[in-house]
């Protein structure tokens, strides 16, 4: 989780600086090229490999690909170093997408309710077991009284059970919940805990 945290910060840097650079440079490349721009022809570039254009449909001022809409300012306008920087922008944009939706899957496991325990309480019916969370622990209790009759008269059966987990630490009594299925199987859960540092590197 930590090496996760480092590396998208490590990503939000370099994009960060990235794009200082690059429109540090195309300030000064507005200074000293002429406007040829202004023409804005058809782009043959793909859109969808190339999304930076400068036609006015995209974005950005210059096109990556070796066909660029403004033919006449190509030498002044984007240098091979131009080209690196823009094309290094996008990877770091597309490496910091990738560790976004890691990030959002990690934080959809987190948000799971987590398994504390699961009790086998078989032979009672449901309604023969209780669930307590007290003291820091988690109590299940099942009693059944079976009535029959011998040549004696009416005798009784009496059979109980108790079973108990203590809890993790940083569980609070009051998030613990549980259900008893029909198999008077008892599933004791807490509400699952998304760490701190995953909201903020999706903020």
């Amino acid at each position: 989780m930590a090496t996760l945290c480092h590396a998208l910060e490590a990503v939000r840097r370099d994009l960060r600086r990235t794009d200082r650079e690059i429109k540090r440079r195309l300030r000064l490349l507005d200074m000293h090229c002429p406007r040829y721009c202004d023409i804005h022809t058809h782009c043959l570039c793909d859109i969808n490999l190339h999304p930076h254009c400068c036609c006015l449909l995209h974005p950005y001022p210059h096109c990556l690909c070796d066909i660029l809409c403004c033919r006449p300012c190509r030498p002044l306008c984007l240098t091979s170093l131009e080209r690196k920087a823009i094309r290094a922008k996008i990877e770091a944009e597309q490496e910091l997408a990738r560790i976004r939706r890691r990030v959002t899957k990690m934080l959809a496991t987190c948000s799971r309710p987590k398994l504390l325990a699961l009790m086998d309480v078989k032979g009672f019916d449901p309604e023969d077991i209780t669930v307590k969370v007290q003291d820091g622990k988690v109590k299940v209790s099942a009693e059944h009284e079976e009535e029959f009759k011998t040549c004696r008269g009416k005798e009784y059966n009496y059979s109980t059970v108790t079973k108990e987990i203590c809890l993790p630490p940083g569980i609070s009594e009051n998030e613990v919940t549980y259900t008893i299925g029909p198999t008077s199987l008892v599933r004791i859960e807490s509400p699952g805990s998304v760490p701190p540092c995953l909201l903020s590197l999706l903020g």
